[in-house]
């Protein structure tokens, strides 16, 4: 177990075995969690933060993060700016936070929520549930199938039940438009309304 902490320029920081809590602070960080359930933030700067094995949490702060969970049960926080964040292994819970992020689960059950501004969201393998709260804006699903268990958490939203939900949705083009309040949607790309069912939806 170690803990670690970078200065005001860019630095590379490497975990143990252990459990260990590394903070970048200033700086683009490279941030190596290794083996073990660590804890690392990148503080301000561009920073890149890999988790490694075990089940780790990762807080991106401010700006344009890159997190990797890596493999385990990992939390993904990307904090301000447009972040890029990657589950990987496990079942994994990913927030983008503020700005225009993109989020992929990688394989197992992840659960996802861009947060506020415009994101994209990809579950990868496995059955996801997409979170939608208040300010989501105009959020993008790469890979909906509510065959394969997918489902969307749209409960913040205060809809009757799953069917006012279903009746929000639209085919525009190729894509499915589900209109959640007069400023916050969600598109399904590649998906029809018709391949939704109202267990896809969790209100």
């Amino acid at each position: 177990m170690a803990r670690i902490k970078g200065g005001k320029g860019s630095d590379t920081l490497t975990g143990t075995d252990g459990n260990d809590t590394i903070s970048g602070r200033d700086g683009d960080d490279v941030i190596l969690g290794g083996a073990g359930h660590d804890r690392l933030s990148g503080g301000r700067g561009r920073d890149t933060l890999d988790g490694g094995s075990g089940d780790d949490r990762l807080f991106g702060g401010a700006g344009d993060d890159v997190l990797l969970g890596g493999a385990g049960r990992d939390r993904l926080h990307g904090g301000d700016g447009a972040d890029s964040l990657d589950g990987g292994t496990g079942n994994d819970i990913l927030w983008g936070g503020w700005g225009d992020d993109r989020l992929n689960g990688g394989a197992g059950d992840d659960r996802l929520d861009g947060g506020t501004d415009a994101d994209v969201l990809a579950g990868g393998g496995g059955a996801d549930t997409f979170i939608f709260t208040d300010g989501t804006g105009a959020d993008r699903v790469e890979d909906f199938e509510a065959l394969r268990g997918d489902r969307m958490d749209v409960s913040a939203f205060g809809f009757a039940n799953a069917s006012a939900v279903l009746a929000m949705a639209t085919d525009v083009g190729a894509n499915c438009v589900i209109q959640l309040d007069a400023d916050d949607s969600v598109t399904l790309l590649g998906v029809s309304r018709s391949e939704l069912t109202l267990g896809a939806f969790i209100v």
